[in-house]
């Protein structure tokens, strides 16, 4: 019979040790080969004595629950198994079943943990009254409002033939075209950003980098009392 070498700090108690054992013999879970298992635990128990290493009590009480059991599957079986007649090694089973139920629900914590710690936040900052002002009473909604506004009072040439394709728009190139509407001015009315006959990714694009631009403070935002937002490079 081949033996396993194995070290008592690797494992968190006998449970441990036992599913360690029951996978390196290969045995199923579910009918356990008492005298398979209860040799192979106690030349584990055996090893850690001839290193004079301090045994836990918990393995040296798992080991005469092993004895227990090993001793009730020797005896002859009943001629007639009662109904209610209960297998010696049920209890042990339903308790290595369930720690190993729970030790892969730790693995998988442990793995989404791993996971969370690559992820950084940036750490809250307090913002004055005027910032907060600002930018709790503006989102994206607005400005597509504010568009849309502007866009209904304006007749677009519509072209006939129209190619549809798809279009990525980086941040680059929206930063671009707001610094290209503010020239040489450093204020711009919202109705002289957009010709309206921007693609609706570009739209979308430039929408989200005035937002990010007014939270990093690179341009301020005004609105007046006529519903139309000003923009100003800071």
């Amino acid at each position: 019979m081949k033996t396993y070498e194995v070290r008592l700090d690797v494992f968190e108690g006998p449970l441990d040790l036992l599913l360690h054992l029951i996978k390196e013999l290969e045995i199923d879970i579910n009918d356990i080969p008492m005298a398979v298992l209860t040799r192979q635990y106690m030349d584990y128990i055996e090893q850690m004595k001839d290193l004079e290493i301090n045994i836990a009590s918990e393995y040296l009480v798992m080991a005469s629950e092993l004895l227990k059991i090993k001793s009730f599957m020797l005896l002859p079986e009943p001629a007639h198994l009662e109904e209610d007649f209960e297998d010696p090694r049920e209890r042990l089973m339903e308790q290595l079943l369930e720690y190993q139920n729970f030790k892969a629900y730790a693995n998988e914590l442990e793995k989404l943990k791993a996971e969370q710690d690559k992820i950084f936040i940036k750490p809250p900052h307090e913002l004055d009254e005027s910032e907060e002002d600002q930018i709790s009473s503006l989102d994206i909604n607005d400005l597509i409002e504010a568009y849309q506004k502007v866009k209904r009072r304006i007749i677009l040439d519509v072209p006939r033939a129209v190619t549809v394709r798809r279009e990525v728009i980086s941040r680059e190139e929206a930063e671009h075209f707001i610094f290209n509407k503010f020239n040489s001015k450093n204020k711009i009315h919202f109705t002289d950003m957009f010709s309206f006959n921007e693609s609706k990714p570009m739209i979308v694009a430039v929408f989200v980098t005035i937002l990010e631009m007014i939270k990093s403070k690179d341009i301020s935002i005004s609105l007046h009392d006529d519903g139309n937002y000003e923009f100003e490079r800071v």
